[in-house]
């Protein structure tokens, strides 16, 4: 791995800026949120084309008169966009120039699932072969992507540049999403997929490590790799890993976008690393959310108002600025103020399963045993529906057994099994949970003189709080308590009696 990351550093220093007679740049972008009948809808595929049009046009040296947008399209209408650009460049285009298709939207191995009709993926790989352009790149953001860069003659390489003959760069480039047999994952957070966000964050400069303005090939592929892999460790959706296939000649690197191009920069003029945010000041759009290494860092922004902020232990530092057309808005480490993590609102919420298991103790429910013990197990569904508290749905089951010892010595079992409703708040890595519980505890009662056994049906209302800490990612621990009344059946009838409970143990989120 030492050498390959040698061979990664070397190819950010020959790159190169593009000559002055460097050829145009031609774009096709594809969104469709649409696939099959029983495709789950996307909420993000068109607005992610989108957003990487947009970074070609600011950053990438795309003229808006060279680019081709199609979204909601069916196989019909795609093919039709083709036949279009193919007519242009067979027209106009020169062996300087570059092409850029890029889809998003759902897929399989072989085909793009577009509004109830299909298009083979190889007629998008025979498009950009046949192109009369020096480089053609092919980015395709869907689940089992992976296949797409199948395509003969092309090598597969995982954030390595290919260093070849000397001569102008000639060849082509197609870089997936995901595997073969991978999900290809949305996120309500970033409002977007996970992979195109952390090439497009790259692009505008999250990705530039040598610090020359100048994003390169190499360097947006590294990191939008390491980035989605990480956003998707742990995830639902499983773990997702970008493909990047190349067959260049040439020598050099390839470079995607220039922070000169750009009407307006953000610099963040901050040493320590970290993981940072730059949003919308009205919070409806994330531009990037990116790990800087260490030292400042720019990005190429539209022009606008921004909060810029990163996590802290306890918190966030956090800063809104202004960025004019054509200047430089500048980010320093005196100007962040601290402030609390806030619940982040999100279109439809987002919801969240915990899962628990620990020790645990209760008073008993009847005379001669104080106290029984054992373990509880523990599910939660927490629903964030927007700014404050979120909401509980919780779920407990608790085994605990105690021996009489006054009088009449005996063994008592319960199996305790309740439901809640609650509030959790959240400060960083610590929330609280408070709500209501009730349910049911099944008693049984052996080992009593002569052998014999009793058994019952007792009921238990509750007040329920707990509190947790977050240890590593998804794990960490919990420590919750119970006290309320429960309906007791004795010889006298029907009594309420106190009941007290906790339990302590591990948690982890799924």
């Amino acid at each position: 791995m030492t050498w390959l990351l040698t061979m990664l550093m070397g190819a950010s220093v020959l790159a190169a800026e593009p000559p002055a007679s460097a050829g145009r740049r031609w774009l096709l972008v594809i969104g469709q949120n649409a696939g099959d009948p029983d495709d789950e809808q996307l909420r993000f595929a068109d607005s992610d084309a989108q957003h990487f049009l947009e970074v070609m046009q600011e950053l990438g040296s795309v003229q808006p008169a060279d680019t081709l947008p199609v979204y909601d399209a069916t196989a019909a209408q795609v093919r039709r966009a083709l036949t279009e650009l193919r007519g242009r460049l067979d027209r106009e285009a020169s062996a300087n120039d570059q092409l850029f298709v890029y889809f998003s939207g759902h897929a399989d191995s072989g085909e793009l699932h577009l509004d109830g009709s299909r298009l083979p993926i190889s007629e998008l790989t025979t498009f950009i072969q046949r192109a009369p352009v020096g480089v053609a790149f092919l980015i395709v953001d869907s689940c089992r992507s992976g296949a797409v860069t199948r395509l003969k003659g092309l090598k597969p390489v995982e954030g390595v540049s290919i260093q070849v003959e000397a001569g102008d760069i000639r060849g082509r480039v197609i870089i997936s999403s995901s595997g073969p047999d991978e999900l290809a994952q949305e996120s309500d957070v970033l409002g977007g997929s996970y992979f195109t966000h952390h090439f497009i964050a790259a692009l505008r400069g999250a990705a530039d490590t040598t610090r020359d303005g100048r994003v390169t090939l190499t360097e947006a592929y590294t990191y939008a790799y390491a980035r989605t892999l990480d956003s998707t460790f742990g995830s639902r959706g499983g773990l997702q890993r970008p493909s990047y296939h190349v067959d260049l000649r040439g020598h050099g690197e390839l470079i995607l976008s220039q922070l000169r191009e750009g009407k307006a920069r953000l610099a963040i003029e901050v040493e320590s690393p970290g993981q940072w945010q730059v949003a919308s000041a009205d919070g409806n759009s994330i531009v990037a959310q990116f790990d800087k290494a260490p030292g400042p860092v720019q990005l190429g922004v539209p022009p606008g108002q921004y909060r810029v902020r990163t996590l802290t232990d306890n918190g966030q530092l956090e800063k809104t600025v202004t960025v004019a057309s054509g200047g430089q808005a500048t980010v320093r480490q005196v100007d962040l103020k601290w402030s609390p993590l806030p619940r982040v609102a999100t279109k439809g919420g987002r919801l969240l399963m915990t899962a628990s298991i620990g020790a645990g103790v209760a008073t008993s429910l009847v005379t001669g045993i104080d106290v029984v013990a054992g373990a509880e197990a523990r599910v939660q569904f927490v629903r964030s529906s927007g700014w404050g508290p979120a909401n509980t749905l919780s779920a407990a089951l608790a085994y605990r057994n105690g021996q009489g010892n006054r009088s009449v010595r005996f063994m008592q079992h319960e199996i305790e099994l309740r439901g809640g409703l609650a509030r959790t708040f959240d400060w960083g890595r610590f929330s609280f949970v408070a709500g209501v519980e009730a349910g049911g505890v099944w008693v049984l009662q052996n080992s009593l003189p002569g052998a014999t056994s009793r058994v019952g049906l007792e009921g238990a209302v509750m007040a329920a709080a707990d509190g947790r800490v977050r240890v590593l990612r998804g794990f960490g621990f919990f420590l919750s308590v119970q006290g309320g009344m429960a309906v007791v059946r004795k010889d006298a009838g029907v009594v309420p009696m106190p009941r007290a409970a906790g339990a302590a143990g591990v948690t982890f989120e799924l």
